[in-house]
């Protein structure tokens, strides 16, 4: 599984063009696809980034769906129609949409935000707001986890 860690902020160049980090770029080469999908996220002001194999179980997801459903409509509607496959280029960059960024508020600086399996784009302002707002969020609700042992819980 891949997991991406931490924050990088990157300049954009005149032509939309952005720098991804070296070791999500690592993460994310696979023999199908060298490069990121990206959406906009339904809860934040932000541009939602995946691989292709994760795309590809979220597809499968709502492929599962009642054909004719609206929740299979919607969903598929709302993701894989808003969709970008985006190639990384010889240098490692991507060209983001000019829809995506006018979305996600961001203009000259784009924050990358590890978020495990997955990873968002960033304004670097609007994500350090969202980040402070979190944090408290956090103290405030006294929030914790248990860490499990997963070879012991494989076994029950």
């Amino acid at each position: 599984m891949r997991l991406f860690l931490s924050q990088y902020t990157n300049k954009i160049d005149n032509k939309g063009r952005v720098s991804v980090p070296a070791d999500y770029r690592i993460s994310l080469k696979t023999q199908f696809f060298n490069g990121i999908i990206a959406f906009r996220s339904f809860k934040f002001k932000t541009i939602e980034a995946l691989d292709y194999e994760r795309m590809q179980k979220i597809a499968d997801s709502i492929d599962d769906l009642d054909f004719f459903s609206q929740n299979k409509n919607d969903l598929s509607t709302a993701i894989l129609s808003d969709s970008y496959k985006l190639p990384f280029d010889s240098e490692g960059r991507i060209n983001l949409p000019q829809d995506l960024l006018s979305f996600a508020g961001i203009s000259r600086y784009a924050t990358f935000v590890g978020r495990g399996s997955t990873f968002q784009i960033w304004d670097p302002a609007i994500f350090k707001n969202y980040l402070h707002k979190t944090r408290k969020s956090i103290k405030s609700k006294n929030l914790s986890l248990i860490i499990k042992n997963k070879q012991k819980d494989d076994k029950k």
